[in-house]
């Protein structure tokens, strides 16, 4: 066995969320702003694979959140870009949103 095969032992394939997100720019974090992505998957389940890679990201990057099941966001614009990158593999349809989060009091 070589020790290229011994260190290759145990370093397993990165998920879904892992590759979008590396493969996408630093660069796209230097807006400060709030990304809304909307998705539907348009009455089809989606693949449980999907939600665990959402929880991925989340846990990648800071700041980020569910609002509900079709609502990801996120104040990175490099995450916002994964995160279609994401639903889009998994064949949903894709809204992308920068927002600005508001407090009104009434």
């Amino acid at each position: 066995m070589s020790i290229l095969s011994i260190v290759n032992v145990g370093m397993g394939r990165k998920s879904l969320a892992e590759q979008y997100y590396e493969e996408t720019s630093k660069e796209e974090d230097s807006s400060v702003a709030t990304w809304i992505v909307l998705y539907d998957f348009r009455g089809v389940k989606p693949n449980p694979r999907f939600w665990k890679n959402v929880n991925r990201l989340i846990g990648m990057i800071g700041g980020s959140s569910m609002v509900q099941y079709s609502v990801f966001m996120t104040g990175s614009r490099r995450g916002a870009i994964a995160a279609v990158k994401l639903a889009r593999h998994y064949k949903a349809d894709v809204v992308v949103f920068r927002g600005e989060e508001v407090d009104f009091e009434v």
